[in-house]
């Protein structure tokens, strides 16, 4: 059985990497460069009906990049939104993106100052 949830999570990994960003299911060691795109976290609702189950999924994208490049970290969340907001398929089910929050945080669990941008992407499949 295929599952929604799993491929809307490969999906926002093929599109981030498909513009061009370093892209990671894992945070990565030191040797990796800035900025990248995590994508982490994932809460998935299902919702049950007569005739189907329907569900939801908060997935949350971690963008890093050094200290000096705020913009760049703003400038992919963006891109990331709107690039996933605009596509609505998987091989298997349609889903649209329902909500969206941003989060802009300074990060120095590395020895170095960095950006943390946090976009949570609240996304239904039908």
């Amino acid at each position: 059985m295929n599952n929604p949830y799993e491929e809307i999570y490969q999906k926002i990994m093929e599109l981030s990497q498909a513009k061009g960003y370093a892209t990671f299911d894992y945070l990565p060691d030191d040797e990796q460069g800035y900025p990248f795109v995590f994508v982490g976290e994932q809460d998935n609702t299902d919702q049950y009906t007569k005739g189907r189950v329907l569900g939801s999924t908060d997935i949350q994208v971690h963008v890093y990049a050094e200290f000096d490049h705020r913009s760049d970290v703003t400038a992919i969340m963006n891109d990331l939104l709107a690039t996933v907001a605009s596509n609505h398929e998987t091989p298997h089910f349609r889903y649209q993106v329902v909500n969206s929050t941003s989060k802009m945080l300074g990060d120095q669990s590395t020895g170095i100052d960095l950006w943390h941008g946090l976009l949570t992407l609240t996304i239904q499949y039908l």
